[in-house]
């Protein structure tokens, strides 16, 4: 009987197996092994050692990329997990009916396609043109050069991405709060806290699971970083923007299989690596007790 319901068990689970393997599981041993090669998706791959890899440590390009990445790391994380948390708070202590709508409106952004909506907001962003300078001239602010400033650039960026994705760390700390038991505000109120004692020892001890599942969604996400960049500046202006995922595609549109597929591996084993230690350190102060 025990044999039977394993078999059937993996029947459920095939199909979501079989998708793994063939659009993750073989293209992760495939970039393993072309990295080794010289490819072009037009001749056969021909093995060449240690060649890419020297490439690779020589590319001054790559420094700059990670740069990229990295700054956009280092604002979009924190933001997103502080902002998100507050505004799940300021939502959560609403009333029932004004709480919906506002989830309804912070929400909507993530739904909508980043394509679509960066493409309407590099109109918003136009320098001569685009409403934001618009209205910023109304105040008596000169134009800005949103996209066409390497500085400006990078924050219309932050601007677009916090607009966009803020909505879904802001639901996970939404139903992390529905979830916290009301006995706990209820003994917190009885030993006499008040309002930030309580959210101090109450609300953030019992969110730190949703707090860790936040970061480490976010850090996965933003080391990633595509979309954003390849619509709003395409990477510019020069490769100010350019991010490591965006200089990925690039090799790979030029057809240069082989060098994208080391910087591939090389992005997998960063998220790899920075998955690893959160997990490690999340054991000192992720509390996972739920009463």
């Amino acid at each position: 009987m025990l044999k039977k319901e394993t078999f059937v068990a993996y029947l459920f689970v095939a199909p979501a197996l079989i998708l793994f393997l063939l659009f993750v599981g073989y293209p992760l041993v495939a970039s393993f092994y072309l990295m080794f090669c010289d490819y072009n998706l037009i001749t056969s791959p021909k093995f060449v050692g240690l060649k890419n890899i020297l490439k690779f440590l020589g590319d001054k390009e790559v420094p700059l990329v990670m740069l990229s990445s990295l700054k956009l790391l280092l604002v979009l994380v924190p933001t997103h997990v502080i902002l998100g948390l507050a505004l799940a708070y300021l939502v959560h202590r609403t009333g029932k009916k004004m709480s919906t709508a506002y989830r309804i409106i912070l929400y909507i952004p993530t739904i909508m396609t980043t394509v679509s909506v960066a493409t309407a907001w590099s109109y918003l962003y136009d320098t001569d043109f685009g409403v934001i300078n618009y209205f910023l001239g109304k105040l008596g602010i000169d134009k800005v050069p949103w996209l066409n400033s390497s500085v400006w650039a990078f924050w219309a960026i932050i601007i677009f991405s916090i607009w966009k994705f803020v909505g879904t760390p802001f639901l996970y700390y939404y139903i992390g709060l529905q979830n916290i038991p009301t006995s706990l505000y209820e003994a917190a109120e009885i030993d006499g806290a008040n309002g930030r004692q309580k959210f101090r020892y109450v609300t953030l001890p019992m969110l730190t699971p949703t707090i860790f599942m936040v970061i480490v969604l976010s850090l996965i996400s933003y080391i990633q970083c595509f979309d954003e960049p390849y619509v709003l500046t395409q990477g510019g202006p020069g490769i100010s923007t350019t991010t490591v995922s965006l200089y990925i595609y690039r090799n790979f549109q030029a057809q240069n299989i082989s060098y994208a597929s080391i910087l591939s591996v090389f992005l997998f084993v960063i998220i790899m690596i920075v998955t690893i230690i959160q997990f490690k350190v999340s054991g000192k102060w992720v509390n996972y007790d739920t009463e």
